[in-house]
C-alpha cells in the first residue's frame, strides 16, 4: 500500500513537472500579447516582437499563427497556437488563445 502513495506521488509531481513549464511560458506570453499593441503600434514590428518572445518562452509559434488586423485606429492581434508536451510515451497537445488590442499608429 506504501509502495502505491510513493508511486503515485512520483507520477503526479511527473506530470506537474510537465505541465507547470508549459502553462507558466504560455501565461507570460499571453500577457505579453495583451499590452504589446498597446506599446508597439505597428504591424511588421509587433509581428516580429511577439516571434522573439515567443521564441524566448520556447513556444513553437510560426508567423502563420499570429493575425493582425487594423480597425481604423485600433490594431486586434489574435494568436491561435498548440503547445506539445512531452511525456516520454505519448505527446499531449494543449491549445491556447491570446489577445491584444491597442491604437495604431499612422
Amino acid at each position: 500500500m506504501r509502495a502505491f502513495k510513493v508511486v503515485g506521488m512520483a507520477l503526479a509531481f511527473f506530470v506537474l513537472a510537465r505541465y507547470f513549464p508549459v502553462l507558466y511560458y504560455t501565461s507570460q506570453f499571453n500577457d505579453f500579447v495583451k499590452h504589446e499593441p498597446q506599446r508597439m503600434p505597428l504591424r511588421p514590428q509587433l509581428q516580429q516582437n511577439l516571434l522573439q518572445q515567443a521564441a524566448i518562452y520556447f513556444l513553437p509559434i510560426r508567423a502563420d499563427d499570429i493575425r493582425i488586423k487594423e480597425d481604423g485606429d485600433l490594431i486586434r492581434v489574435n494568436v491561435d497556437y498548440r503547445v506539445p508536451v512531452n511525456f516520454f510515451i505519448f505527446t499531449h497537445e494543449l491549445s491556447f488563445h491570446a489577445t491584444g488590442a491597442g491604437l495604431a499608429a499612422h
